[in-house]
This record gives structure tokens, sequence and C-alpha cells, in this order.
């Protein structure tokens, strides 16, 4: 299905979102500095976001290995792998996905090329088998950042959203200082134009904890969860939260 595009002042406004304060402590954790990549290094990518149901995970292991050479010579990459831990939380209808897999190509048309070239046709069928279903998104990014935790440390979520036309950047604006003193960062934020398998999102988001324990230190903040509870409420109509942890 194709999505309509996203209105360039939300984009502008989910940046400002996003942009997270420096490092300081909070219940002993230490918290790092978020850096904002380069505008350059994500923009002209094309991105892809693939949720899967891996059933058979050693012959998933053996269609990746095979299929790894095939998709780098599409001039395809994969920028994180995450083991989901959680069947999702929100009423967006995602299925049961335990494999998220965010990936990037440096033409428009490379992801698309690899799905029907030769080689990678005939390894096709050992993913079929070792899944019972995926969904894929693509888009393109409009901001990324990173932090100076431990890849290994991070509580990875994911946030796929449907937004509604009620306006929201006032809100965005005076939610962003209180995620801030948790260690929430945005690795990558990617408008939505096609989807297959998940019903007209607009937006995928990719964010972390630097750790785990932080998120948990959120949850205790009355303020900040009835803040995120209400924004969902009011301006989304659906959306899913998918944790997990990288590979």
């Amino acid at each position: 299905m194709k999505i309509q595009p996203y209105k360039i002042s939300v984009i502008v406004i989910t940046i400002a979102f996003l942009s997270a304060c420096g490092a300081h402590e909070i219940s002993g954790w230490t918290k790092y500095d978020s850096v904002p990549l380069a505008a350059n290094t994500y923009q002209d990518k094309f991105y892809s976001v693939i949720l899967l149901e891996v059933t058979d995970e050693q012959g998933y292991a053996e269609y990746r290995q095979l299929s790894g050479p095939v998709f780098a010579s599409a001039g395809c990459f994969i920028e994180n792998e995450l083991r989901l831990t959680d069947t999702g939380n929100g009423p967006l209808e995602v299925g049961s996905p335990n494999r998220a897999i965010v990936t990037y190509c440096d033409t428009p048309n490379a992801f698309a090329d690899f799905a029907n070239n030769e080689e990678y046709l005939k390894i096709k069928p050992m993913m079929m088998r070792s899944i019972s279903r995926f969904s894929f998104l693509t888009g393109k990014s409009i901001y990324a950042e990173t932090s100076g935790s431990r890849v290994e440390d991070r509580l990875y979520v994911i946030k796929i959203s449907r937004f509604n036309d009620k306006p929201h950047q006032t809100e965005l604006r005076r939610i962003n200082p209180t995620l801030s003193p948790y260690g929430f960062h945005a690795e990558n934020i990617i408008i939505v134009d096609h989807a297959h398998g998940i019903d007209n999102p607009s937006e995928i988001g990719i964010f972390y904890f630097d750790q785990s324990a932080l998120q948990k230190e959120m949850y205790k903040d009355n303020s900040v969860m009835k803040a995120i509870r209400s924004f969902n409420k009011t301006y989304t109509d659906s959306f899913i939260y998918l944790e997990g942890t990288a590979i």
C-alpha cells in the first residue's frame, strides 16, 4: 500500500523533539550525549524495516549467511538487527514478530531488484520455511543520532505510528525535555512511503535507552507516563511499541 508523504512541518518538529540533552546522573546511571548524525549520512539512503516471526532459528541463520553477499551486491546493507523480546504494546496489528531488521539501499529500486534477483530467489524458500509471517515498511530517514553507550547495553524500542490530522507540534515540544533525562535517543526516524502487512503507518522510529534500567526509571515517573499516554490517545489513530536488543 502507498502512504501519503508526511507534512514537512511535522518532520521539523519531530527532529526538535528527538534532540536529547547531555550526560548526567539519575539513580546512579550515566546517560550519554545525543550526537546527531550529518544529514548526508542518512538522507540519501532508502530504508526498509522488516519484521519477522522466526520459527526456525537454525534455518534462518543459514539463510542469512547465504543472502548476505547477494544483499550487498545489490547495494543494500543491514544497519541494525534486533531480537524482539515481547509481542508489542499498542493497538496497531503487526502479528508477533521476534526479529526486526533495519536495512538501507543506495538507490531507490535496489531493494525491489534484490527481491527479484535470481540468486536470491534460489535461497528465498529457506527464509520462507524458517518464518511464519513477515511484514515490511520502506521510506526515507529524516533524523538519526547516536550516543556513547555500548550497543549491547541498550534497550531498543521501535514505535510504529499512524498519526491523525490533529497538530501535535506543541505537545512534542513539551514532552521533549521530560524524556531526555532517561537516556532516550532516536537512532533513526523514517517516514513511511510503502507498507506490506501493516495498515497505513505514517512513521517508524527506532529509539533506544542507554541501559534498560533507565526505561524502568522512566516508568516510575507518573507525569512522563501520563504525557505519553495522553499524546498517543490524542494524536495517533494507532500505534505499537516493540522492544528488543541488538544482535
